[in-house]
């Protein structure tokens, strides 16, 4: 896994972000928080220190589907004309 590339201004995008949330000296939490575009949506009594976005935590991250997948082959049927399935309206 790579390192998270963390953001400490406010974020561009309204909605949900994972944060590190510090309460004080030597004590902090990661969590999902909410951004409504002026403010963390939060009742913590800690400080939102840094966030990264969903799409950036995924992409950082070494995610793997939890079961195992099934290869899907597609099979044409040759007395089928794709053309002929669609009709313009």
């Amino acid at each position: 896994m790579k390192n998270i590339n963390w953001f400490t201004d406010e974020p561009s995008e309204v909605g949900l972000h994972f944060v590190a949330v510090k309460y004080g000296e030597g004590a902090g939490t990661f969590d999902f928080i909410e951004w409504d575009g002026n403010k963390w949506l939060t009742e913590y009594e800690g400080t939102v220190i840094a966030y990264t976005t969903l799409e950036g935590l995924i992409r950082d991250s070494n995610i793997e589907w939890p079961e195992e997948t099934k290869k899907v082959e597609l099979k044409k049927d040759p007395n089928v004309d794709a053309d002929s399935l669609w009709e313009e309206m």
